[in-house]
C-alpha cells in the first residue's frame, strides 16, 4: 500500500514536499527510474478545514488578496478547483528584456522546449501546437482578425484536470513510491552550516512530531509555502535557508485579471468565435480550447512593455457593469461565493461587512440586476484580460507575529504591481479598439472604474503565485539555480511556479508541470 497517514515514515531517496502538479509530476518521473520516493502532502484526499486553516495569514497589499482562499491544501493542490486553461510561455517571456527590471532566465524558451512536449501529455491536453492556423480551421466563426496588428494566442484546456484524482490510483500502485497524508512539514533541518539538509520535521493533526530523513529533498508546496517554510526553518540560518541575499519571498508576482468592459458585434454571426469561452463549467469537457488577443512581441521589444491578452467570457451583463465591482458589490459576492464553496472566511470579514453596509445602494442595485436577469437573461461577451505583472522586489511574502496551530507563523502578503505594467494593457485596448472599428466588427464598451489604488476596481489576482523562490545563476539575484537547486544548499531544490523569475500573461500550469519534468531528469 502505498498511501500512508504518516504514522510510518520510511527513508526515501527523494523527499518531495507537496502533492500539486509539481510535486505529482516529480514523483511520477523520478520513480519510474527506480528511485524510493516519498511524497509527502499537508492534506488529505477530501478537503479539510483544519489543514486549510495552515493556510491563512495576512494580506497587506493589493486587492484584498485571501492567502486562504488562493490555494488549496489537499491531494491534488490547485488542480482540484482548476479551469485547466493551459499554454506554454512565448520566448520573449525568457528574456532579459529591456525596460523590464529583473527579467531573463538563465535559459531560453528552446531548453524547455522537449519537457513542454511531455508535459503536454501529462496536462491532458491535446495536440502540442500553439499555433492559430489549425485550430482556427475547426471553428472559426466569423470574427477574423488582422494578424499584423493583433496576434492571435491558442489557449488548451485539461480534461480531466484533478491531477490528484487522475493520478491517484498509479500512485497508489508504484512500489516506488509512498504517498504521506496528513504530514505537516514545519522546519527544515540543517546542518552546522546550512549548506546540507539533514531532515525534515512533521506534525500531525493527531499531536505526533515525526523526525524523515531522505538523500534528496524537494519543495513544491506552492508560491507562497515554499518561502514560508524556506524563511521558517532558521534555527541554524537566522534568516532562513537560502535566504542569505535577502530574496526569499521577494518578487512575489499573480496575474492581474480585469474585466474591463463588454463586447457588442456589429453583427450577429460575430457574438461566437474562438475568442469566446462560453462557460467556465464546460471548459474541458465540452469545449478544448479558445483564442486570446495579443500584441506581437516586436511591438512589446519597441515599446518596452509588458504583455497582456484579451479574450471574451459570455457572463450576464450585470456582472460587466461598475456596481458589480464596487468595493459594496465585490464584498458581496466575496461573501457569497465563501458560502457557496463552505470556505474559511478570511481576516476580511469585518472588512467586507462595512463595505456592504457603506455601499448599500451599489448592493442594491446588483441585486435589483441578478434577479432582472433571472426573469430576462441578458448575456454578454464580457473582456476578460490578463496581465503580465513584472517583477518587483518589494512585492513580497514576509512572516507575520501569529501563528498556526503547529506553532508555525503565518505569512503576510504584500502584492504589489509597477505603476508602469499598466500601459501593456492600455495599449492593447488601444489596438483592438482601433483594429475592430476599421474592420466593422462592433463597439468595445468599456469600464473605466478604478479604486484608489488607481487600478481598475475589477481587478483580482489569477491565484497563480510566481517569483518568491526566483531563479538564476547568480545567488546574489536568485534563490535557486539553473537546475532549480537552493544556492548554497546542496541537496535542496525547489519545484513549482516560485522559481519563475518572469511569469508572462500564461497560466502557469504547463510551465510548472514542464520545470518538474526538467527536474526530475536532473534528480536522475
Amino acid at each position: 500500500m502505498a498511501f500512508h497517514d504518516a504514522r510510518r515514515l520510511n527513508a526515501a531517496d527523494v523527499c518531495i514536499v507537496g502533492a500539486g502538479a509539481a510535486g505529482i509530476t516529480l514523483a511520477r518521473e523520478i520513480a519510474g527510474h527506480g528511485s524510493r520516493v516519498a511524497l509527502v502532502e499537508s492534506g488529505d484526499f477530501e478537503f479539510r478545514h483544519r489543514a486549510q486553516a495552515l493556510y491563512l495569514g495576512e494580506n497587506i497589499g493589493l486587492a484584498n488578496y485571501s492567502t486562504a482562499r488562493s490555494r488549496l491544501r489537499m491531494f491534488g493542490g490547485s488542480t482540484t478547483r482548476w479551469s485547466g486553461q493551459c499554454r506554454p510561455l512565448d520566448p520573449i517571456d525568457f528574456e532579459e528584456r529591456e525596460g523590464i527590471a529583473h527579467s531573463g532566465w538563465p535559459f531560453s524558451r528552446d531548453e524547455l522546449e522537449p519537457h513542454y512536449r511531455r508535459a503536454q501529455r501529462i496536462c491532458n491536453l491535446g495536440p502540442y501546437d500553439y499555433s492559430p492556423s489549425p485550430w482556427r480551421s475547426a471553428e472559426a466563426g466569423a470574427l477574423q482578425l488582422d494578424d499584423a496588428c493583433l496576434e492571435t494566442r491558442i489557449y488548451q484546456f485539461s480534461f480531466p484536470r484533478d491531477f490528484g484524482q487522475f493520478y491517484r490510483a498509479e500512485l497508489g500502485s508504484d512500489s516506488n513510491i509512498d504517498v504521506y497524508l496528513n504530514a505537516n512539514v514545519i522546519d527544515i533541518e540543517v546542518d552546522e552550516h546550512a549548506g546540507h539538509v539533514t531532515g525534515l520535521r512533521i506534525a500531525t493533526f493527531n499531536d505526533r512530531n515525526i523526525r524523515f530523513t531522505a538523500t534528496t529533498y524537494v519543495l513544491a508546496c506552492g508560491g507562497i509555502e515554499n518561502a514560508r517554510l524556506l524563511l521558517a526553518s532558521n534555527r541554524v540560518a537566522s534568516t532562513g535557508i537560502g535566504n542569505q541575499h535577502d530574496l526569499v519571498g521577494r518578487f512575489f508576482m499573480d496575474h492581474p485579471y480585469f474585466l474591463s468592459g463588454h463586447y457588442q458585434p456589429a453583427r450577429p454571426e460575430y457574438d461566437r468565435s474562438i475568442y469566446v469561452i462560453e462557460d467556465y463549467a464546460r471548459v474541458g469537457g465540452e469545449q478544448k480550447f479558445n483564442a486570446a488577443m495579443s500584441l506581437n512581441e516586436q511591438t512589446l521589444r519597441r515599446e518596452r512593455l509588458n504583455a497582456c491578452a484579451v479574450f471574451f467570457v459570455r457572463r450576464p451583463l450585470y456582472k460587466t457593469l461598475p456596481e458589480y465591482f464596487s468595493p459594496g458589490g465585490k464584498s458581496f459576492i466575496h461573501l457569497i461565493d465563501v458560502l457557496r464553496h463552505h470556505e474559511l472566511p478570511d481576516q476580511h470579514l469585518c472588512h467586507h461587512a462595512r463595505n456592504i453596509v457603506s455601499g448599500f445602494r451599489d448592493v442594491g442595485c446588483l441585486l435589483g440586476r441578478q434577479l432582472a436577469n433571472v426573469a430576462r437573461p441578458r448575456p454578454a461577451l464580457a473582456l476578460q484580460a490578463v496581465l503580465e505583472a513584472t517583477p518587483n522586489p518589494d512585492s513580497r511574502v514576509t512572516l507575520g507575529e501569529r501563528k498556526d496551530r503547529f506553532g508555525m507563523p503565518r505569512v503576510q502578503v504584500d502584492w504589489r504591481l509597477n505603476a508602469r505594467d499598466k500601459l501593456g494593457l492600455r495599449r492593447l485596448i488601444a489596438t483592438m479598439r482601433a483594429e475592430f472599428t476599421r474592420l466593422k466588427l462592433g463597439s468595445l464598451i468599456e469600464n473605466h472604474s478604478e479604486g484608489d489604488t488607481g487600478w481598475p476596481n475589477s481587478m483580482a489576482g489569477g491565484r497563480h503565485h510566481m517569483g518568491t523562490t526566483r531563479m538564476h545563476a547568480d545567488e546574489r539575484r536568485g534563490v535557486v539555480d539553473s537546475n532549480c537547486r537552493v544556492h548554497g544548499c546542496a541537496n535542496l531544490y525547489v519545484a513549482g511556479s516560485s522559481v519563475f523569475p518572469t511569469g508572462g500573461y500564461a497560466n502557469p500550469t504547463l510551465t510548472i508541470v514542464a520545470l518538474a519534468i526538467r527536474l526530475a531528469d536532473h534528480i536522475k
